[in-house]
């Protein structure tokens, strides 16, 4: 019997060692991310929360506040407090969706929401400095690979439902 792992243990070894490192990776980020969050809604007074609330809207679109508490997973009671903060700053306003008079859309105010962009502007060109680095191929599995993390938090974040 040898005492030199074989090639395939190495490269299994070797695989999960990598794994891990991405995994920890990912929870590093999301702390990462926290912070840089909390002090950014420093800057204009807002609450991580909110900011949330803003950037989802903002990348989304308008939307009625029970669709916004779902996607931060937000109960209702809880929702109105943070659209009434932000209707009052001027982050956002509410208005009748023409379609459905009874749903109110939530929407961004555009100049204010310009503020947050600007804040993360340097966050912003920092990654695209670092997504220049890569091929189209690369790219495209970065973006599978965020995607799948995703769609894991999601379903991972239903178990407390």
């Amino acid at each position: 019997m040898s005492s030199v792992p074989s090639t395939d243990a190495a490269a299994s070894r070797e695989r999960r060692r990598t794994m891990n490192q991405i995994t920890d990776t990912i929870r590093e980020m999301g702390v990462v991310m926290t912070v840089l969050n909390l002090r950014a809604g420093e800057q204009v007074g807002l609450r991580d929360v909110e900011l949330k609330a803003l950037d989802v809207l903002m990348r989304v679109g308008a939307m009625s506040a029970k669709a916004l508490g779902g996607r931060l997973g937000m109960h209702p009671a809880t929702m109105t407090g943070i659209l009434d903060k932000l209707e009052k700053g001027g982050w956002i306003t509410r208005e009748r969706d023409p379609e459905d008079r009874r749903v109110v859309l939530i929407q961004p105010v555009r100049e204010r929401v310009g503020e947050i962009v600007r804040l993360f502007a340097g966050m912003n060109s920092m990654a695209a400095d670092v997504l220049g680095k890569y091929d189209a191929g690369q790219l495209e599995t970065i973006a599978d690979f965020l995607e799948s993390v995703v769609a894991m938090a999601k379903e991972a974040s239903t178990a407390w439902e």
